[in-house]
């Protein structure tokens, strides 16, 4: 499943939808429509009833608005940082305007930069209006963005003018036409006029079925000389303004009069320039639906074609929506965005029982360690025992059967204590010593070891190797007999030692 996005131009005469669906680097138009402007419904009743009739669910919405409810100025500001432009934007429009700077919202292009400053063009849009279009949307359209629709147009145009260069764009709808001076690859003029009085109060062509008819060809040859003289004047102003050599080399063709093959030819005539339609379908590479081809690739679509590209382009260089009229987004707006969150959480969770199942192994691993050095002291200080449970249990027990009666309690208690001495005895007397224990006290100063072994040799070894330990004062062999009565070459023993610092 693709990336879908629908463009919605608004113009004075008609509302035209295009739906695209890009998948790869495919793109394709999947529904196009436009309806004429009703004097009954609103602008936002009628892009509501264009979604519906386009069946629209989900996906990218980018909305063009008419240059007729904007307020286009050309400006030069002595500085090219954009954050310096944004602020300054208001205090050099304000005196322009007819309305209040606070009834706007306003927006910017940087046209061109230079050494001295930047060059802007400034739209400025009414807040009520924007206010009753986004309200009444509700529900079925929400447009990501809101931008004067001839913009992302000049854009199409300038991106694939290969050899840069100097291009009029002209959109030319039934009541005004709407000019563009691109130089190369950049747009540097925006200005909307009306057609001549006389082409409106008796319009020599009309909508028919959704066709543009050409009602009287002589009255638009001379209505279509009229505005050309127009848009000559408006150029030269410009270029005195700018002080550009540059004049346009080649006209681009665009919009609903377009569609009249004559057309293209008179303004060639009146202006001496060459003209070419727009094909906006080739430039871009867009394929379109066998169901809606025909109809599709009218120029009156490139305008919403544009709109909807935008849609899968990077952050808009202009967008109304902005301030007060920011879009509020879910949390998930998308599935893509509900299983991208479905997977990040999976993940983390993985990772966490990942992490507890390997500390739990750790654990797992030193307890049997700790375990089994407890098992070996206990086997090393009681050899008689010759199968250990618990360790640790079992040793308490082994030790109360061993100490004293002048042992007090208290000091069984500090198990860490007791448990010290007797690793460290074990861990001293050499393995391979012949050494029964027979009884073994501790109490508060001193260890009473009483035992047996084979030589005299191996009670200085033993006296030795704990004398070496810091835990002790003093070691000492309180006695050492041999046992006379079994002859058997046993030494019976005695040792004490005096605790130290442990």
């Amino acid at each position: 499943m693709g990336k879908k996005s629908l463009g919605i131009d608004i113009s004075d005469d008609q509302i035209t939808g295009v739906v695209l669906d890009q998948l790869g680097k495919s793109t394709m138009v999947t529904a196009c429509l436009s309806l004429p402007l009703s004097d009954h419904l609103d602008v936002a009743q009628q892009a509501r009833l264009l979604g519906e009739q386009l069946g629209w669910r989900e996906g990218v919405c980018v909305c063009g608005l008419p240059l007729s409810l904007l307020s286009v100025r050309n400006l030069t500001l002595p500085f090219q940082d954009v954050k310096k432009i944004a602020q300054t934007l208001p205090f050099e429009i304000e005196e322009q305007l007819i309305v209040p700077f606070d009834t706007l919202i306003t927006d910017f292009l940087v046209s061109e930069t230079t050494d001295s400053g930047s060059s802007i063009i400034a739209f400025a849009a009414e807040k009520t209006f924007l206010g009753g279009l986004l309200d009444g949307l509700q529900g079925l359209i929400d447009p990501e963005i809101i931008i004067p629709g001839v913009v992302p147009l000049a854009e199409q145009v300038a991106n694939h003018n290969r050899d840069n260069k100097t291009l009029l764009l002209l959109s030319a709808d039934l009541h005004s036409i709407t000019m563009v001076l691109i130089l190369g690859k950049r747009p540097l003029f925006y200005r909307r006029l009306s057609y001549p009085e006389q082409m409106i109060l008796q319009p020599p062509f009309f909508f028919d079925n959704g066709q543009v008819v050409a009602a009287d060809m002589a009255a638009i040859e001379q209505g279509i000389r009229l505005f050309c003289g127009s848009i000559e004047r408006s150029l030269d102003y410009f270029h005195l303004e700018r002080a550009l050599e540059s004049r346009p080399e080649q006209i681009v063709l665009t919009g609903p009069l377009a569609e009249l093959d004559a057309i293209a030819d008179m303004i060639a005539s009146a202006m001496q320039l060459p003209v070419e339609k727009l094909d906006l379908f080739s430039a871009g590479a867009i394929d379109c639906a066998e169901e809606v081809c025909a109809q599709g690739q009218s120029q009156r679509f490139d305008q919403a074609v544009s709109l909807a590209l935008q849609g899968f382009g990077q952050k808009a260089a202009i967008n109304f929506r902005k301030e007060s009229f920011t879009k509020k987004r879910a949390l998930f707006s998308t599935r893509k965005q509900l299983w991208g969150a479905i997977t990040a959480v999976a993940v983390l969770a993985s990772c966490f029982f990942g992490y507890m199942w390997n500390d739990y192994r750790l654990l797992q691993h030193r307890d049997k360690a700790i375990r089994d050095e407890m098992s070996t002291i206990y086997k090393q200080t009681f050899p008689k025992i010759a199968k250990v449970h618990e360790p640790y249990a079992e040793m308490k027990v082994a030790l109360k059967t061993v100490q004293g009666p002048e042992a007090p309690t208290p000091l069984f208690a500090t198990d860490k204590r007791v448990l010290g001495l007797l690793a460290d005895i074990s861990t001293r007397i050499p393995e391979s010593l012949a050494l029964q224990v027979n009884r073994l006290a501790i109490d508060r100063d001193s260890i009473l070891i009483k035992g047996t072994t084979n030589t005299y040799n191996s009670v200085d070894m033993i006296k030795n190797s704990l004398s070496a330990s810091s835990r002790y004062k003093a070691v000492q062999i309180v006695s050492a007999t041999a046992d006379k009565e079994n002859k058997s070459g046993i030494v019976r023993f005695e040792i004490q030692l005096q605790l130290g610092g442990i």
